[in-house]
């Protein structure tokens, strides 16, 4: 099931300076600052936290600014093609400058008597390294990348890569409207 592609929670990231800028749904830019180290499980990869300055400018235009932490592996495998190629590539985590979501698609996570629950993730997105490489990765996103917190001079916040909504029996749309 398709779901109209009228506006986006949050459509696009903007790099504040010379540090990471997050991604809340469309764009994020960054160069990231380790903040420390976790001890990895046996057969994870070694996880880091990071931190960042970070604009997020919100589906109705308002945007965001303040510092953002999130938790990553140093590096990450991705594939993705170029000219009709199935590559595999290897990413440094300090090596991204931005990544663009492109593509959100449908999940069925539940349903209940008003309808059927989905949960809208990301799809298909590009990033973009810090020596001008640009890679379509269309296979989702990492589990690292689906929020992040961004703290201020109001408080913190946690923005979503993804949302949920419901497709309504009765009337046949989506609960959001959206």
């Amino acid at each position: 099931m398709k779901r109209p592609n009228k506006e986006k929670p949050v459509r696009r990231i903007r790099p504040v300076l010379h540090a990471l800028s997050l991604a809340a749904m469309l764009c994020v830019l960054w160069s990231p600052q380790l903040l420390s180290e976790e001890n990895p499980k046996k057969d994870a990869p070694e996880m880091r936290e990071y931190s960042a300055r970070a604009e997020i400018t919100l589906g109705d235009d308002r945007t965001v600014t303040g510092k953002s932490k999130f938790t990553a592996p140093e590096s990450f495998i991705f594939q993705h093609s170029r000219e009709g190629v199935l590559y595999e590539k290897t990413v440094q985590a300090r090596d991204v400058r931005a990544l663009h979501f492109d593509k959100w698609e449908p999940v069925k996570v539940g349903e209940n008597k008003q309808g059927d629950v989905y949960r809208f993730q990301v799809s298909s997105f590009r990033i973009e390294l810090k020596d001008g490489y640009k890679m379509q990765v269309n296979n989702g996103l990492p589990n690292f990348w689906n929020s992040f917190v961004l703290e201020n001079d109001n408080g913190r916040v946690r923005f979503f890569t993804y949302w949920m909504d419901l497709h309504q029996k009765d009337t046949g749309k989506w609960y959001t409207g959206m």
